[in-house]
């Protein structure tokens, strides 16, 4: 929990520092102008304005984000790792599959995942030659986007799977697209077994 929690910091510290230099500047600025403090003495309270204002910032997002993941992870029966704080998650699997097609693999695995009931889906979005997309809902986070890509050479198949939540501007998911990227990962092992 530490390390996710250490990783998603990570995530955070560009956008904590910049909310902290505007918040300090307009401090700065305010101290300045409006009450004709000195240099100094502006300085140090817009800093420690600055500084307070990240730490808080980083508190009140990391915190709540790291305890959906703790969740996320205890519902899927997964140990939380520090790779399900980064977006979008991507899996590559490969396996040898004589004879199958890119449109059998993706089928197959849409008919496994359906068959797990492991996450619930919410819409199939494409289905096609060598793509299955899907919208999965999960259990404590937001909706989230799977796209399973399927490239099928001389019997060798490889899969990549890309998970991130159906929100664009999310930055964090409280782990939801690493769990549905782990659970897929073996619905699609298990297809390409199986061909």
């Amino acid at each position: 929990m530490i390390k996710y929690w250490s990783a998603v910091v990570g995530r955070l510290a560009p956008v904590a520092g910049l909310a902290a230099a505007v918040v300090g500047a307009a401090m700065l600025a305010a101290l300045l102008v409006c009450d004709e403090a000195p240099w100094t003495s502006a300085l140090t309270q817009s800093a420690l304005a600055g500084v307070t204002c990240g730490v808080r910032f980083t508190l009140v997002v990391s915190i709540p984000d790291t305890v959906t993941a703790v969740r996320t992870a205890a519902h899927y029966g997964l140990s939380l790792e520090p790779a399900a704080a980064r977006l979008p998650g991507i899996r590559r699997v490969a396996a040898d599959t004589p004879g199958a097609t890119a449109f059998q693999l993706a089928d197959s695995t849409l008919y496994a995942i359906k068959k797990a009931r492991t996450s619930v889906i919410s819409e199939v979005l494409k289905l096609g030659h060598g793509m299955a997309v899907l919208i999965c809902k999960s259990p404590y986070g937001p909706e989230i986007h799977v796209s399973m890509d399927f490239t099928v050479t001389e019997g060798r198949t490889l899969a990549v799977l890309t998970c991130r939540p159906t929100t664009s501007w999310k930055r964090l998911d409280g782990g939801a697209s690493w769990a549905i990227q782990g659970t897929r990962e073996r619905h699609v092992r298990a297809a390409l077994k199986q061909h």
